[in-house]
């Protein structure tokens, strides 16, 4: 991998300093202030870099638009269907081994959200 371009480095430091899971055009109002003549398209072709790179994943989540997620280590996510925030949540158990009922199906990535109401939505 080549060395990150300032944009890039600028970027990944947005999203490892936030826990919002943010869309890409949220991380493009973040860091636009912060860079010289960045444009959406730089952000998003970045935030596919950095993915495609192992540096930041991409939620796989019903959501309207693409959600990152700078925190690799192993861990599941919780999304509120009323207002949209996604928390992270110490991973759920399930096995790459697992059997996944004699259907000699093998797993090399598991995700694991779980969709429901906030607490704050609840209270309203």
């Amino acid at each position: 991998m080549k060395a990150l371009t300032k944009h890039r480095e600028l970027i990944l430091q947005d999203l490892r300093d936030r826990h919002d899971h943010p869309t890409a055009k949220m991380v493009f109002e973040s860091v636009r202030d912060k860079a010289d003549k960045i444009s959406f398209a730089t952000v998003y072709n970045s935030l596919e870099y950095l993915v495609e790179h192992n540096l930041v994943n991409k939620l796989n989540i019903e959501s309207e638009s693409v959600r990152y997620d700078a925190f690799l280590e192993d861990h599941s996510h919780l999304i509120c269907h009323s207002c949209g925030t996604v928390l992270d949540v110490p991973a759920l158990q399930l096995s790459e081994k697992t059997d996944w009922m004699g259907m000699g199906f093998e797993a090399d990535h598991i995700d694991i959200v779980v969709s429901g109401t906030c607490a704050t939505c609840k209270s309203h």
